[in-house]
């Protein structure tokens, strides 16, 4: 066999180089062998993760390939974005070479991530040559899918648009930005929450699937907040230089800055102490320390050794978390300044706001005056001790709410004890024929069946009130019919009414019209000799009180449990219960005006449970605790903001070791 030459022998070798199955790199190699930063203060310089040594945590968890889920959430300007966010979309697509979905809250920001963060990372690397020449990204304007010349694709998918926009497109990866702005289902939408939608695109590949969210923590409720809290909950821990323990430092442990005189005294005077042995440490100490750091998942702990014990929780998701401590890009210094200079400005409900979400990344804290949203998951397990349908003893008034909907008629009977409490002890639905009968013999057929299911269980119901926002020429008559002192015909008035969302008025006194001025709500007799009287009611005011009563302790003064049965049998209640949210919207010349937003269409058992309370005040039903409770908590005059409690229950769940 004659020798081959010398260009054969390249020719060959390099066959045989391109032949063998390549190593796929970590994360975390990838990141350090790969990525160049293209702005900021190391603009031109390779990654690494011992610049901000929590990235490198991070990499290793996400390399462990013990989880398929990851969520994570840091300081602003701590690099958040390019480690959670730019590299995970950038591994996937050219070390893996596969298609990524990218999940953004609107499509109108996915030229600007693919102008502003994505394409100058792929720049500065070695893959540039493998941007598209042609088509979607490789010039400017409208940015919808893009393919590189290595075959992968990168898809942009909203949270707005119509559902069908996220049904026609899998992928195995899914990186999801701004986490937060995408919680919620499209108005209209009769499917799930946006993000439940998009990771629905990668359930093909079971366990295989990898799932990225990063984004600014908001809110409690917010999901980033959430999955964290259902995740892993890991936290970083740090030896400390003087005395060697794992310690996890937080906001109540970085002080100095409270007494100095202006920002530059307090910018001088601000370090971090450790927790368990008080001493200072300077930002050599925290740097070297957070070198060193280790990552503890929830139910694990540390020693003084470094021995991690515990086997963590069993979950598919990571929640990372680190906070301001761990951001090495500002100083102790740097954050008691801003701190300081948050404790001096006129609007201190907003720099505080901006202080948790910003430098801390905990969920911020509404004020004292809003409404805490409730969770569907906490109001199925809020039960009594009596089953379905039985009227608990003690019991002095009964009283039920109806809602009237096109093909449905919801109702709800709470039965109200001698101290104001509530049991819910039974509620349904009627289906309406409306498609066959026609809507208003739909309506009049519902509500005498209704009427009929009441008398044949004779709970002896005080009132019964039926939301005629929808059908007053019909809920009118039937309750003229059935006795027009117990049926009485109900027209909300308030922000959250879709119908008439007139604000509602309390009369001043009573006379011809006005009957009977009650609790946020007054009877009045309608015009027209209709001899009708109907019960106008402040919805806004006792959705609130609602709320309130749901969220109090099981057994307390105007406490409101449901009757007991498998929490899984009140979750379409529970998910009604909570539809809706409240938030306080400042009105020029009015201050702020309570409001309660819908964020789900399906409210209808809301809707009866408030006109079965306003009920209840009708028949003598007073809260005398929980009222002295609400006056003491509101702030006191020409107070800007209510005091807080020593530490917030988002942060407390983090100090657990």
């Amino acid at each position: 066999m004659p020798a081959l030459r010398g260009s054969e022998r390249r020719e060959l070798s390099w066959l045989a180089e391109r032949s063998r199955a390549q190593r796929l790199r970590t994360m975390r190699e990838f990141a350090e062998e790969e990525v160049v930063i293209p702005d900021g203060p190391f603009e031109g310089r390779r990654f690494q993760c011992s610049r901000q040594p929590y990235s490198g945590l991070w990499f290793d968890a996400v390399d462990s390939g013990r989880w398929n889920r990851f969520v994570a959430t840091g300081p602003t300007q701590s690099g958040k974005s390019l480690t959670c966010f730019i590299i995970p979309t950038l591994y996937h697509l050219f070390e893996v070479g596969e298609t990524v979905i990218c999940g953004i809250p609107h499509m109108d920001m996915a030229s600007d991530k693919w102008r502003e963060d994505l394409r100058p990372a792929i720049e500065r690397s070695r893959y540039r040559n493998l941007l598209p020449r042609r088509g979607g990204g490789s010039r400017g304007g409208r940015v919808d899918a893009i393919r590189f010349t290595n075959g992968a694709t990168l898809k942009f998918m909203s949270g707005g648009g119509g559902d069908k926009s996220r049904a026609a497109f899998t992928s195995r990866v899914l990186v999801v930005t701004e986490t937060d702005g995408m919680d919620e289902a499209s108005d209209g939408s009769r499917e799930a929450d946006k993000i439940t939608q998009l990771e629905a695109r990668t359930l093909a590949y079971g366990s295989r699937k990898r799932i990225y969210m990063e984004c600014t923590v908001s809110i409690e409720q917010g999901r980033t907040w959430r999955e964290l809290e259902a995740g892993t909950r890991s936290r970083i821990v740090l030896p400390c230089p003087h005395c060697g323990e794992h310690v996890f430092l937080e906001r109540d442990e970085l002080v100095g800055w409270k007494d100095a005189a202006n920002v530059v005294a307090a910018r001088g005077e601000a370090a971090w102490y450790c927790t368990a042995c008080g001493l200072r440490w300077s930002e050599e100490d925290r740097r070297g320390a957070n070198a060193r750091g280790a990552l503890l998942h929830r139910e694990q702990r540390i020693d003084a050794e470094g021995m991690v014990t515990g086997a963590g929780p069993e979950t598919d998701t990571l929640g990372f978390r680190w906070s301001a401590i761990n951001n090495l890009f500002a100083s102790a210094g740097d954050v008691g300044g801003r701190e300081w200079v948050a404790g001096q400005a006129i609007d201190e409900e907003n720099s505080e706001k901006a202080m948790r979400q910003f430098v801390w990344a905990l969920p911020y804290e509404p004020a004292v005056t809003d409404t805490a949203p409730l969770m569907a998951q906490t109001l199925q397990r809020r039960q009594g001790p009596d089953g379905r349908g039985v009227i608990p003893k003690g019991a002095v008034h009964v009283t039920i709410g109806a809602d009237v909907g096109k093909f449905f008629l919801h109702w709800l009977a709470v039965a109200w004890l001698g101290d104001g409490s509530g049991r819910v002890f039974d509620y349904g639905v009627v289906g309406l024929h409306s498609e066959e009968l026609g809507v208003e013999r739909a309506v009049q057929a519902g509500l005498r069946e209704m009427r009929e299911l009441f008398e044949a269980r004779d709970w002896g119901a005080s009132q019964m009130w039926i939301d005629s926002g929808f059908q007053k020429d019909v809920v009118y008559p039937f309750c003229r019919e059935s006795g027009g002192k117990s049926y009485r015909p109900t027209k909300g008035l308030g922000s959250s009414q879709t119908q008439n969302r007139q604000r509602y008025t309390r009369p001043k006194t009573t006379g011809a019209v006005v009957r009977m001025i009650g609790e946020d709500f007054h009877i009045c007799r309608l015009k027209g000799g209709a001899r009708t009287m109907l019960v106008e009611v402040d919805v806004d005011a006792w959705k609130t009180k609602v709320h309130n009563r749901l969220a109090s302790p099981g057994g307390e003064s105007g406490s409101i449990l449901l009757f007991q049965a498998d929490p899984k049998d009140h979750l379409a209640l529970s998910r009604h219960l909570t539809a809706e949210r409240h938030r306080l919207e400042f009105v020029a010349g009015k201050g702020d005006v309570p409001r309660w937003d819908r964020i789900r269409q399906a409210n209808h058992w809301l809707d009866c449970l408030v006109l079965a309370a306003a009920a209840g005040s009708y028949c003598g039903v007073r809260v005398v605790e929980a009222a002295k409770r609400e006056v003491a908590a509101e702030p006191a005059a020409g107070s800007r903001r209510a005091p807080r409690a020593p530490r917030s229950s988002a942060q407390s769940a983090y100090r657990r070791h």
